[in-house]
């Protein structure tokens, strides 16, 4: 198990599997991680920077979002009021995650086809009231669609039986033929986007996505085989954004004066939204070639003669975009640290070529390290991201708005990847401000250091542990502890009964099994950069030396002693670098035998003493036990050991102890048993 010395951590409701970012904890009083739930126990936010507000001479910046009551979920941002709070203050446009989606408002008992389901409405009422702009996402899609809108009598069947299912392989014989769905797909259209016009939102969407998610560059024609495609032909693109085009025209100059305008002489394009087709992986050249090639280059109504429309440019040359059908491409966006930058904004310049405008719509950015330093490479992709967002837009990108793909990383739909700017508790992550640095125009000066909270001592015993109830083993890659060798990797698991931590019941260690003596083992200690720490540990080998070092990109041997081929005690005092990117202790021995690890201890400061009894106080775990009722009451007695016991501070008075878990600083408190 994990003991922490120090005030009391607070259980979270969600732990990521971004396993060794254990230390990203951050401890009450310092900025603190918080339950979820709990409104009241949120990071201030009223000191951020305004993100709207910095980049405002370049583009929108957003933020995705979805209504608690649409998904009963009290994670979920509208109707979480220091959420909103955070929302409102940073960004200055949303867009709804899911809530706009055909699957939660197409109606086939509507003569529209429409019923706007009541979290949507939820969502546009608070950006009208919070003079907040919205993307409309979306109209149309493959995905998160009732596949009724395809079937006769609107009832689709799959192998005979009546489906809802987005994925079904629907029977061909209760499918419509092409001029049913094409009404249908402008009745649907036509439906929403009169709804917003009529409930006051066309002020505040400035931006639909028609089409979603089209393209498939495996096909020659570059599109993807949906059921649209299948029952309409390709040219189903032409007709939605048609549609769509067709239905703002008419509403904007229906409903001007609901606006305060006048339809004949006013300006009408603030509530005349701007068109986009959206997809994911755009950067990729292949992929590029072929969305460009089907919305400004494939002539679906050449001379006009399949389809005629007031909205259709006069001298239009029968494309999406040639025929004024179509403003902008929505380029998605879920990358990582380690993404091309150049070849993104090399398609930001194709696309800058092609249409009028450019979103980036669903931008996140997933760490794609797995020690403690992985806050800093997501900081340093985010600054370096964003400068060179700037400097597209100064040279010409035609970029109006980015929009960041949720809020926090507890609620991300990539959370094992920790992709965003908050964490649960609303603490800004290093990658905010460093987004605020490229804003300003500051050189990036972050170190690793920078990026971690306050570490403090450690102790690793490895002995199970209840955590709800249920009892619980040590998670090696939550705790930090990897492989380690340039070959064949030693194989990490914690055995039984072989242990060096008396008084255990069962009693646990880690076993080091490997068949070369490159493979052993490291343990991350990159979140004490740029402190002093003792690191102390108990190692057991049939190999005649071990040795103990620090791994910061080269190796020191910290210490070195024979061993007995029974527990041996290995303990040495380090500087960590304050601008290190990994730092590991690792073991090694001189032969290529199993070995055991056990209580491995972490003690900050110079004078730290010996790791180990001083590992866990008895003063710290009774603060931490005290200061929380609900988990002493429920606290499995803990036997006190006499001092000078080998293994004393795995069980003398670790009363609370703390797993330290992996993502955003997760921490969970829990007892010993």
């Amino acid at each position: 198990m994990f003991h922490k010395k120090g005030p009391v951590w607070r259980r979270l409701c969600a732990v990521s599997a971004a396993a060794v970012m254990m230390v990203s904890g951050i401890a009450e009083g310092g900025g603190g991680m918080v339950e979820a739930a709990q409104e009241d126990r949120y990071a201030d936010v009223s000191g951020y920077e305004h993100l709207d507000e910095l980049y405002q001479d370049y583009f929108r910046f957003g933020a995705a979002c979805e209504a608690i009551s649409h998904w009963n979920d009290r994670n979920k941002e509208i109707g979480n009021l220091s959420k909103e709070e955070l929302i409102s203050a940073v960004f200055n446009s949303i867009t709804c995650g899911n809530e706009m989606k055909p699957a939660y408002n197409f109606d086939p008992e509507s003569e529209s086809l429409v019923s706007f389901n009541a979290a949507a409405k939820e969502m546009l009422d608070w950006a009208v009231e919070n003079d907040m702009g919205v993307r409309g996402h979306t109209l149309l899609w493959h995905s998160q669609v009732n596949p009724s809108i395809f079937a006769k009598d609107f009832e689709a069947y799959e192998d005979g039986k009546l489906t809802r299912s987005d994925s079904a392989k629907l029977d061909e014989e209760c499918l419509v033929d092409r001029e049913t769905l094409l009404a249908r797909l402008k009745t649907y259209i036509y439906g929403v986007i009169e709804y917003t016009y009529q409930n006051g939102y066309a002020g505040t969407i400035y931006a639909w996505d028609v089409v979603n998610e089209a393209a498939d560059e495996s096909n020659e024609d570059g599109l993807r085989r949906s059921y649209w495609y299948k029952i309409i032909g390709p040219d189903y693109l032409y007709y939605a954004f048609l549609y769509a085009r067709e239905a703002e025209t008419l509403c904007v100059k229906q409903y001007a004066a609901d606006y305060g305008l006048d339809p004949e002489t006013d300006d009408l394009s603030g509530i005349m939204p701007k068109l986009f087709y959206n997809d994911y992986n755009e950067w990729f050249e292949d992929r590029s070639d072929k969305i460009v090639k089907f919305l400004t280059q494939d002539r679906w109504n050449e001379n006009h003669a399949k389809v005629q429309s007031d909205v259709i440019v006069p001298d239009g040359d029968g494309t999406i975009y040639g025929d004024g059908l179509i403003d902008g491409i929505g380029m998605q966006g879920h990358l990582n640290d380690t993404q091309d930058i150049d070849q993104y904004m090399r398609a930001l310049q194709k696309y800058s070529a092609a249409v009028d405008e450019v979103h980036i719509t669903e931008l996140d950015v997933g760490c794609s390290r797995t020690d403690e330093s992985a806050w800093y490479y997501q900081a340093e992709f985010y600054y370096e991201f964003f400068a060179r967002l700037i400097r597209e837009v100064e040279n010409g990108a035609k970029l109006t708005s980015v929009t960041v793909w949720g809020l926090t990383d507890d609620a991300s739909w990539r959370v094992d990847a920790n992709p965003l700017l908050f964490h649960g508790s609303l603490e800004r992550k290093p990658a905010f401000d460093a987004i605020v640095m490229a804003a300003k125009g500051e050189a990036f000066d972050m170190t690793v250091a920078d990026t971690l909270p306050e570490a403090g001592d450690l102790l690793i015993d490895f002995e199970p542990y209840v955590e709800a109830g249920k009892a619980k083993n040590v998670e090696l890659k939550e705790a930090g502890i990897l492989g380690r060798g340039t070959g064949h990797q030693a194989v990490l698991k914690i055995a039984q009964k072989i242990n060096h931590t008396e008084g255990a019941a069962i009693g646990f260690a880690l076993q080091v099994s490997r068949k070369e003596q490159d493979a052993s083992m490291k343990f991350d200690v990159s979140r004490y950069a740029g402190k002093t720490i003792t690191v102390t540990m108990h190692v057991m080998t049939d190999d005649k030396t071990i040795r103990m070092g620090l791994d910061t990109g080269n190796d020191a041997v910290l210490a070195e002693t024979d061993s007995a081929a029974e527990w041996t005690k290995l303990s040495a005092s380090c500087t960590i670098p304050e601008d290190v990117r990994a730092a590991y202790i690792f073991v090694e021995t001189d032969g290529a035998a199993d070995f055991y690890v056990d209580d491995i201890a972490v003690v900050c400061g110079e004078s730290g003493g010996e790791a180990g009894s001083e590992a866990v106080s008895e003063e710290a775990a009774q603060d931490d036990a005290s200061a929380d009722p609900e988990y002493a009451a429920d606290s499995p007695e803990t036997e006190t050991e006499e001092p000078g016991k080998k293994g004393s501070a795995a069980t003398a008075a670790a009363v609370a102890a703390v797993v330290v878990c992996a993502a955003a600083g997760i921490v969970l408190l829990r007892k010993r048993k």
